[in-house]
């Protein structure tokens, strides 16, 4: 019942944001009417708005009644004749972020994933009633084949651990609630101006522009397979591990498709393909002190050029990069920017290492890239929704190597988690190319 209210009001939120961007595009046409076409939307997401209201009350009375009534779960299968084996209910237990979502992949490996209450029983015997009642309470995923969705609470917490392990999302990227799937608002094409005018002169017309950014949930999968001694054996430090397995293999792949994904109808675009081509530099050749302080400047200015508000800007680059930059001196010997030790900035913005960006692009294999930008201006689309499912049969490519879970006495655990991105502005970041600097 609580992962319906949270849904329910994250489609609530939804709607009232799509409201609000329909009167946003009026207010910056001149502040006019709203057409036939855009009135028409504007009740359609209110009804549904006035709709979503309603359920939301309904729902939050009937858990309070509930609560008051602290009615035990029937799970089946346990306990004493007529018992039902029920889980009593208990009061919640304060846990570590994400680590609920470790205990659920747990109980799904330890059962197979195939029968709830199995589930249930596992879960509630190993980690206790808290666990036991929210496993019993799981849906069963409508559109992941024999997946269950996670409490979208505990999604959230599992998605909001990413954030320090994926470059973008630490510097600043903006997350967004998309729990239809779909999310459509305005963005910025062009800059605004102002300009004075006298006394009943009518105010200039801006050279604002704006366009739709859409976004439609993409399917990130992850595969983590997990020993069948070590799920016989589960306890409260192996849902930990479970957990940080499961974050490592999605944070891995969000790094490398949110910095250089070319984008698809199953894949989101990358910050790379998603800057406008004027803040696309290329390398000055002939690498020394002046060309390189040059081009971090070109970067910069693109940005700031662009009026955006500057408010989360960082530097994302390659291990190889940083370590050049670190360490490049001047003519007596001096650090040029000894801030990138001292305190893990350049230029006096925060840098993001990641090995997401390659050092083995261009002809000849030496060349990788360089991105700044206001962070703040790039948008994850998620539906704080993970599916999590189970098996002892399946396949998985292991570095190239298909291995099988069966053979290796390993159960293989699949997470997804559905998001996608957008750059509210195009020129928000710059990308400098062909970098060959190598300390």
């Amino acid at each position: 019942m609580t992962m319906r209210i949270t849904a329910l009001r994250a489609s609530l939120a939804a709607e009232v944001q799509s409201m609000e961007a329909i009167l946003d595009a009026a207010a910056n046409d001149n502040n006019r009417d709203l057409t036939a076409e855009e009135q028409g939307a504007f009740d359609k997401h209110k009804a549904e708005a006035d709709r979503l209201q309603v359920a939301v009350g309904r729902e939050e009375s009937m858990l309070a009644l509930k609560a008051s009534a602290a009615k035990p779960i029937d799970i089946g299968g346990a306990g004493g004749a007529g018992a039902g084996g029920r889980v009593p209910a208990a009061v919640q237990e304060k846990l570590e972020p994400g680590v609920m979502v470790g205990r659920i992949a747990l109980s799904l490996a330890a059962t197979g994933g195939n029968d709830q209450r199995a589930m249930a029983n596992h879960a509630q015997q190993t980690f206790g009633d808290q666990t036991g009642q929210i496993v019993a309470n799981m849906e069963q995923s409508t559109n992941t084949k024999g997946g269950y969705l996670v409490d979208t609470d505990y999604s959230r917490d599992f998605i909001d651990l990413l954030r320090p392990r994926v470059v973008i999302r630490n510097l600043g990227a903006r997350s967004v609630p998309m729990p239809d799937g779909n999310l459509t608002m305005r963005k910025k094409t062009a800059g605004t101006q102002a300009g004075y005018v006298g006394e009943r002169v009518p105010a200039p017309t801006t050279d604002m522009q704006v366009g739709n950014l859409n976004m439609t949930a993409k399917k990130l999968m992850a595969l983590v397979p997990i020993t069948n001694q070590l799920i016989r054996r589960a306890s409260y430090g192996v849902d930990q591990m479970v957990r940080d397995d499961l974050l490592d293999s999605a944070a891995v792949k969000e790094d490398q498709q949110f910095l250089r994904g070319a984008g698809s109808s199953v894949a989101p675009t990358g910050v790379r393909n998603l800057v406008a081509a004027g803040n696309v530099l290329a390398m000055t050749a002939n690498t020394n002190l002046v060309t390189v302080s040059s081009d971090l400047g070109r970067m910069t200015l693109a940005v700031k050029n662009a009026n955006v508000p500057m408010i989360s800007c960082g530097w994302v680059m390659s291990p190889r990069v940083r370590e050049f930059l670190a360490n490049l001196r001047d003519g007596n010997g001096n650090l040029v920017y000894p801030s990138i030790e001292a305190n893990g900035t350049l230029k006096g913005y925060k840098i993001a290492e990641t090995t997401s960006v390659p050092d083995n692009l261009g002809a000849g294999g030496n060349e990788s890239e360089l991105y700044f930008g206001d962070w703040s201006q790039f948008l994850i689309g998620d539906t704080y929704q993970v599916a999590l499912a189970a098996s002892d049969t399946a396949a998985y490519d292991d570095g190239g190597t298909i291995r099988a879970a069966f053979s290796n006495d390993e159960t293989v655990i699949r997470l997804i988690e559905e998001h996608d991105t957008q750059l509210r502005y195009d020129r928000a970041a710059a990308v400098l190319t062909g970098v060959t600097w190598a300390p």
